[in-house]
């Protein structure tokens, strides 16, 4: 694959071509309009042309360019806006701008040196992940170690700043907890170092301390930190921060549609992003928008507010209308950097309203910062609290979409419903803290044990669901017989109760797309789950509607 510099080196070249090309238009515009000061549409191309400019010349290190463009475009339209023909000197500008314009094209200007940014690392590693706790309260570290390894994550330990660096440099875990204070040293000045070492800043950084102080927050945050949990510590909601953390470092690449039609820019967009990790669509079209959307799923949008036949406000404004897109992000690039531009893209349902030309590392921070923030909304939306897996609305729409899918594209997919028996027993006997140990430690099998590609989520209070593509019923029902006989070994502790166990039972329906919608998909479903408990529990059965289909013993 080709390096960013040698790719934005071929892009300048292409963009000085179009360039030369489009000013030979512009100046037969002029020309035609100096003979007619009073067509305003002549004055309305004239500002789409040098609005390209504006946006694009210093994307390829014509800084002059965009400022060159940007006037024309501002001079175009107070032509367009005002009473009558455009004035002698009005005119003269425009044929100044024009000898500028062609002399910044003329001249040998020196390449930009542009530095690539780090592509964006995606995709689970092998192994458990590991997280590094540093401190010295042996009470915090063993309720730490305790709650990482149930969780299924492998825990290391040092106990100040030395050890610490002496476990960085032998391997960089992908999580870190600092208790503070640390007895050798600066606990922030090491968090800065660790940004610094290879691999460091990727690495999701808590930090535990006692300080209350606002100030001493903001410095935690300011050294590099993610996040800052004061003592007594809430351990459930400082692991479900670290998770979130973690989880976000295995996403899948993000998706960003950029709508432009000026094919200089969409193309330095595109390939600036996609160098730092991103997948990036380009709708040059903005009447193949709502096709694009709906095919592409993006997680972000960026949007040109000046389009063929219609502007980037009215996208925004019918993507607002859609409440499957009501966290995704928006962010306008326009060379309109007025106060009502501004308004008007906060009114549009914009979160972001950038002034072209836009500084790459302005665009990189905005885009990045903006996915992260929209995936932790929908995290909050669509994740159960509990077990991080889907919640009930999410696998539903999963559900549809799969039988959508298979009516158009035959295949095999089954669903597995399983259901934790005598879970109300569980409760009372153990409390909720041990009836949401079982419910966790379930989930977890069920991440260890599944494919990544099949979906996972709570379905109910005791009820866990799963879509498995490509397996057939007998493949089916010895997967959920595997996850049954593991699932009844694992023993279960709470503070009262040294250990018990639980078991599980699960119903199986093969999706036959013709004669099932997602309703009776899930209903089946459930028939076989309640045969299994019929049956005598901890049992697997299969929809008895399915050839073939019989009980299975865990």
């Amino acid at each position: 694959m080709a390096s960013w510099q040698e790719t934005f080196s071929e892009l300048k070249t292409q963009y000085v071509q179009r360039s030369t090309d489009r000013l030979t238009q512009i100046v037969d515009l002029v020309n035609k309009f100096c003979a007619n000061p009073a067509n305003k549409d002549l004055a309305q191309q004239l500002s789409r042309h040098f609005h390209w400019l504006a946006g694009s010349g210093s994307m390829y290190g014509f800084q002059r360019v965009s400022t060159l463009g940007l006037e024309g475009e501002k001079l175009a339209d107070q032509i367009v806006k005002q009473q009558g023909p455009a004035q002698a000197a009005e005119l003269d500008r425009l044929k100044g701008i024009l000898t500028e314009l062609s002399a910044q094209f003329a001249t040998n200007i020196e390449s930009v040196e542009t530095a690539a940014p780090g592509r964006l690392k995606t995709g689970p590693q092998a192994g458990r992940r590991e997280v590094l706790v540093v401190g010295e309260d042996q009470k915090e570290i063993a309720a730490l170690k305790k709650i990482l390894e149930d969780n299924n994550l492998a825990f290391r330990h040092a106990r100040s700043v030395a050890t610490t660096l002496g476990e960085l440099e032998k391997r960089m875990p992908e999580g870190l907890i600092l208790e503070l204070p640390l007895p050798d040293g600066d606990a922030y000045e090491m968090i800065e170092k660790i940004r610094t070492m290879p691999g460091g800043d990727e690495t999701s950084i808590i930090v535990i301390s006692k300080q209350t102080v606002f100030l001493d927050k903001v410095r935690s945050i300011h050294a590099g930190a993610d996040a800052h949990f004061e003592r007594p510590i809430d351990f459930e909601a400082m692991f479900r921060r670290l998770r979130y953390l973690l989880d976000r470092r295995f996403q899948e690449t993000p998706r960003i549609l950029s709508v432009e039609d000026d094919p200089d820019q969409a193309a330095f967009i595109r390939a600036f992003l996609e160098s730092a990790g991103y997948q990036v669509r380009t709708c040059t079209d903005p009447r193949n928008f709502e096709s694009y959307i709906a095919a592409f799923l993006p997680d972000l949008v960026l949007l040109d507010v000046m389009l063929p036949g219609m502007t980037g406000y009215e996208l925004a404004k019918y993507v607002r209308q859609d409440e499957r897109y009501a966290t995704l992000p928006i962010i306008f690039l326009t060379t309109q950097g007025q106060v009502d531009a501004h308004i008007e893209s906060a009114r549009a349902g914009g979160d972001d309203h950038l002034v072209k030309p836009v500084p790459p590392s302005l665009l990189l921070g905005t885009v990045s910062s903006r996915l992260e923030r929209a995936r932790y909304l929908r995290t909050l939306l669509h994740r159960d609290g509990l077990t991080s897996l889907i919640n009930h609305t999410s696998f539903q729409e999963q559900i549809k979409t799969t039988v959508a899918h298979r009516k158009r594209h035959p295949g095999q997919t089954c669903l597995i419903l399983l259901d934790v028996d005598y879970f109300k027993s569980i409760n009372e006997r153990h409390g909720y803290p041990g009836g949401d140990k079982v419910l966790l430690a379930l989930s977890l099998l069920l991440r260890r044990r599944l494919r990544s590609s099949d979906v996972i989520g709570r379905f109910g209070g005791d009820e866990f669901a799963i879509l498995a593509e490509g397996l057939d019923e007998a493949e089916a029902l010895n997967l959920a017989s595997r996850i049954l006989a593991e699932f009844q070994s694992i023993q279960h502790s709470t503070l009262s109760h040294a250990g018990f166990y639980a078991t599980c039972s699960a119903g199986i329906s093969v999706l036959e797309p013709k004669d099932m919608t997602s309703e009776t998909w899930v209903e089946s479903a459930f028939k076989a789950l309640n045969e299994a408990k019929a049956a005598g529990r901890n049992c697997a059965i299969s929809y008895k509607g399915n050839k073939g289909g019989q009980p299975v013993q865990a």
